[in-house]
């Protein structure tokens, strides 16, 4: 056997009318391209989106992340192995097809004379190539047995797949059988590197010199047309995943999850008498170029489905997978429609109801290997259903009425200031300053049960010396109940009057014990002028835990911590709260089968807390049986909607009496008075 310095092998031996293969592959690129201008018209023919082109540096490192990494693909194990082997293996055969090509033509067609593929490269990439094959049908054997044996619930099976699967798996092994002819007819010192080749060339061996040549040549040729077929399909089939995927990457939300685009309600209204108002999506035509993009960078993989409470709950109504789905048919319908013919997306794709199932609690967002911004655009739909159609559910339509008209959704004003004048709490008058301005939040102030969370929280604040007070009759709603049901006019109002409120008081910290309202200080509020220091009252005690002026007693029993969806996947904070119950002596902190950036809803999400769409099971059941199944007896929280629907679901579920739900900041007063007992 020669020097592996030399290894290498003739580059299109026994080829024929090559040329033929330059025609072909400009076939193949002039229908990819066509496919790729019809994609791109698609997209350009949708509406502005805003800033997707800023910061390059950022959005290079989430285009490695999530194509080179494949970060969100392999949070899942076994989706993540065989979409692995598939990936990285391709890349192996890509990456060889070019070194190849390269030198073939450049040589060929430059007159150059390239010896790239040879000695080291050569064996590297010959050994590599041959492993990336084997790798690749062992990845769609796995992808096989689970859409067509395990078949999840969550993934959809079409007639496409299968065609898909075959086609790569064709790729492959014509891949082999042109290696194996080539060996078994024309011999190889270096044999051994093309393992899979080798082993397949005794078919070949015994044939007569033309006829293995012959077989060869064909197998050479249905390569190549396979090769370029796949090409051609890219923009065509699922293919086009490998495209979109990446741009969608490239292209994603910078800004904070829970900053919603808004229109200016003001301008639109002042425009009224000289053009028709459109707010939010009601035909598709009406979708951002962001969005179409979306929906054709889905593929239907079904991991949305797989954490959504709303599908956990009733598997046949709601689904985030079918509202892409269902969206983009509709906008490929639309694409061929005549102006007059085109539907409206709520009564056409889903019925009325649908839209209002989500809980907008962002786990489809989370999980999305395709970075899909599944609540962005619902809340644009829903934006469109309350301001335009003027519907909405009967239960959230009250809600909003004692909004407009009391300034928040529960009760009246007088109720609030009643009980702070009660609760002895220092007000914060126009003009004063403080060092903490506490906003207890409209759920906590207008619900009595709720009132201990506030207490304890002051009370804690008072121990350590802390400089704090309250708005009073001027804290009022921040909001969110109006933003999250569509209501925009009615959040942009109420937003400006307690953004001029909150500037008649100095302060430095704006401390908050409720997680929508911490979204909206900290990630709506700038974009009407306004910019807070936010802090949510978990940071804020595992601060004080942490310069030592708490110090926690003791704890009892075994603990599981929920994270709200708004504090949690909204505002990435998971660990203060945690370090907060390690902390105190005596507690046993146990974990949830969801947690984290899994964590699973309450329930209350998306304006449930407002109304009772009853399909299903209760989200609040399912997410109490999780902490009964981690062996707790209390379930933790930072967020009062939280602490609400699981309270409610601890009476449902019979187990109140050995099961209870408390928010964090009475957890550590509690600790701390039974120190001093």
């Amino acid at each position: 056997m020669p020097p592996l310095s030399e290894a290498t092998r003739p580059l299109m031996w026994n080829v024929s009318q090559a040329w033929v293969m330059y025609v072909l592959f400009a076939a193949a690129v002039a229908v990819f391209a066509w496919g790729m201008c019809r994609r791109v018209r698609s997209w350009r023919r949708g509406k502005e989106d805003g800033e997707r082109f800023s910061d390059w540096g950022k959005r290079l490192k989430i285009l490695l992340g999530e194509t080179l990494l494949q970060n969100r693909v392999r949070r899942n194990f076994y989706p993540g192995l065989l979409h692995g082997l598939l990936f990285y293996s391709f890349l192996v055969l890509f990456i060889t097809t070019l070194i190849v090509m390269v030198q073939y033509d450049g040589n060929l067609l430059f007159g150059l004379d390239l010896e790239i593929f040879k000695g080291g490269v050569y064996v590297f990439f010959s050994v590599a190539s041959e492993l990336a094959g084997l790798l690749i049908l062992a990845g769609l054997g796995m992808a096989a047995w689970r859409r067509y044996v395990a078949r999840p619930g969550t993934l959809p099976v079409a007639r496409e797949d299968g065609l898909v699967l075959l086609l790569v798996a064709a790729l492959v092994v014509t891949g082999y059988l042109v290696e194996g002819a080539r060996i078994g007819a024309n011999g190889d010192p270096w044999k051994e590197l093309s393992f899979v080749g080798w082993g397949l060339s005794p078919i070949f061996a015994g044939m007569a010199g033309e006829t293995a040549r012959g077989a060869h040549a064909a197998l050479w040729w249905l390569h190549t047309v396979l090769v370029m077929g796949w090409i051609a399909l890219i923009p065509y089939t699922k293919f086009f995943h490998m495209l979109a995927l990446p741009t969608n990457a490239f292209l994603s939300k910078l800004g904070p999850r829970g900053e919603l685009r808004r229109q200016d309600i003001e301008k639109l209204m002042e425009s009224a008498e000289s053009e028709e108002i459109r707010i939010g999506i009601q035909k598709p035509e009406e979708f951002s170029w962001k969005q179409r993009l979306d929906l054709d960078a889905c593929i239907l993989c079904g991991r949305c489905d797989e954490v959504c409470p709303a599908y956990m709950a009733d598997r046949d109504y709601f689904s985030p997978r079918q509202l892409i789905a269902r969206m983009k048919a509709q906008l490929d319908e639309a694409a061929g429609a005549e102006e007059g013919e085109k539907a409206d997306i709520v009564g056409r794709a889903f019925d009325e109801e649908f839209i209002w199932h989500c809980r907008t609690c962002a786990a489809c967002v989370e999980v999305c290997p395709a970075m899909i911004e599944h609540v962005d655009t619902l809340m644009e739909l829903r934006r469109n259903e309350v301001l335009i159609q003027g519907r909405i559910p009967e239960e959230a339509g009250r809600a909003l009425r004692l909004f407009e008209t009391g300034g928040n959704p529960f009760g009246p004003q007088s109720e609030r200031t009643d009980w702070i004048e009660r609760a002895g709490l220092r007000v914060v008058k126009p003009g004063e300053s403080v060092d903490v301005l506490y906003w207890i939040g409209c759920c906590v102030t207008f619900d009595p049960q709720k009132h201990r969370i506030a207490e304890d929280l002051c009370r804690l604040l008072e121990r350590c010396g802390v400089d704090y007070g309250v708005l009073g009759a001027d804290e009022r709603c921040c909001g969110d109940p109006a933003r999250i049901l569509g209501q925009e006019m009615v959040f942009q109002q109420a937003a400006r009057e307690q953004i001029e409120l909150l500037g008649q008081r100095g302060f430095h910290t704006l401390l908050t014990g409720c997680p929508h309202c911490y979204n909206v200080f900290k990630n709506e509020y700038p974009q009407f002028g306004a910019s807070y220091n936010v802090v949510h009252h978990t940071e804020y005690i595992e601060r004080l835990m942490a310069s030592g002026r708490i110090r926690p007693g003791s704890g009892r029993g075994r603990m599981v911590y929920h994270d709200p969806c708004y504090l949690g996947r909204y505002q990435g904070i998971y660990d203060a709260p945690r370090s907060v119950l390690r902390a105190i002596p005596g507690a046993e902190l146990a974990e949830m089968k969801n947690r984290r950036e899994k964590s699973l809803c309450c329930g209350a999400g998306g304006g449930h807390y407002f109304m009772d769409l009853k399909r299903g099971e209760r989200i609040n059941n399912l997410r109490v049986r999780q902490a009964h199944e981690a062996g707790a007896d209390t379930i933790v929280t930072g967020c009062a909607y939280c602490m609400h629907m699981l309270g409610d679901s601890l009476k449902l579920l019979n187990v109140d009496e050995s099961m209870r739900v408390i928010d964090i900041a009475s957890l550590t007063a509690e600790s701390l008075d039974d120190a001093r007992k």
